[in-house]
């Protein structure tokens, strides 16, 4: 997994870079950063890689990103590390975060419409740029730098087959945010963990089921102990923004911020095409393994969406206005962005 997302990083990145790289490589200082993330080298994650690959080959090795791979912390304190200086970036979630990022969890809201990428972007760099939510991150030290771009949430069990939504009803399940929310008012009972915990927690029976990406079911390896998967819930998907250090960027020399920018866009052309390619790939290799797919009834679909869309809106809205801050105004930028994004 590893040399593939490697691989497909850097043939973006040459493609990009090619007619113009090694005569204008960039000049600078001896700058060494560390990019917090978890789990392993995958799909998701080949946006960071990319950066990684083009600022060190533009600027001849004297920029310099490490990786780590659950090397430099937890999920849950990657923000408290942007704080102190600790890392230069990380892979922030916020429903791994508590109420840190309570406004910015908008984000990981169900059935949001976004399920195409290019809107997603365009969504996703306006809510980053929203006052009341940058105000969040600032309070860390912290920008979000670039959004992942994950596809939609499916679910996978360990135990009998669904034969309809209703069925959901009494099972673990790991979904984080609002995709939980949304389970839990089918009688689901949601648990909220990092995905590196998954595997060990299925395989225990602590867990009867995970809402994953396809690509995420196989690096995580969900798939070898699932006997079934969903592929119409098309739950939404999480936050999962490449978050660097505000300190860290300001004190970067200004041509290797706007070499970072410059990266930032072959990282995004990367990250859209490994996962699309991994899509077909990830599916077909778990449906080798002998998961059994799950299509739910249309009219099931739209009474979970009834059930666990706007309610679930409507009380995130309400349980930010009761903490004083402006959870309907937040909302409606969103939507108000995803008209924008679709024209």
């Amino acid at each position: 997994m590893r040399l593939s997302i490697l691989a497909a990083a850097l043939a973006v990145t040459t493609a990009f870079a090619t007619t113009s790289a090694s005569a204008q490589a960039v000049k600078g200082p001896k700058v060494s950063w560390r990019i917090a993330t978890f789990g392993s080298p995958r799909t998701g994650l080949t946006h960071i890689e990319t950066l990684r690959t083009y600022v060190e080959e533009q600027t001849g090795g004297n920029f310099s990103i490490t990786i780590g791979y659950g090397t430099l912390g937890e999920p849950r304190e990657f923000l408290d590390l942007l704080k102190v200086g600790a890392v230069q970036g990380a892979t922030v979630q916020p429903s791994l975060s508590g109420s840190r990022l309570a406004l910015y969890s908008v984000r990981d809201l169900p059935f949001l419409p976004l399920s195409d990428p290019d809107v997603q972007r365009k969504v996703h760099e306006a809510v980053h740029a929203y006052p009341p939510v940058a105000k969040e991150f600032a309070a860390w030290n912290a920008m979000p730098f670039m959004s992942s771009l994950l596809p939609q949430y499916e679910l996978m069990g360990t135990n009998a087959k669904p034969a309809e939504l209703a069925d959901i009803a009494g099972m673990r399940i790991r979904a984080l945010g609002g995709a939980g929310d949304a389970l839990d008012r089918l009688g689901a009972s949601s648990v909220n963990m990092p995905a590196s915990e998954v595997y060990v927690a299925l395989d225990r029976g602590l867990l009867d089921g995970v809402a994953f990406p396809y690509y995420a079911h196989v690096s995580f390896r969900s798939y070898e102990l699932g006997k079934w998967m969903t592929t119409n819930l098309a739950l939404g998907t999480t936050a999962f923004p490449v978050t660097l250090s505000q300190s860290a960027w300001d004190e970067l020399p200004p041509q290797y911020q706007t070499l970072l920018n410059q990266a930032r866009e072959v990282a995004y052309a990367a990250q859209k095409k490994a996962i699309q390619d991994d899509d077909a790939k990830s599916l077909a290799k778990i449906k080798g393994a002998g998961v059994e797919l799950v299509q739910f009834a249309e009219r099931d679909l739209e009474a979970f969406r009834a059930a666990g869309g706007k309610p679930v809106w409507d009380e995130w809205i309400a349980e930010r206005e009761a903490e004083g801050l402006p959870g309907r105004d937040t909302f409606e930028f969103v939507m108000s962005e995803v008209e924008k994004a679709r024209q």
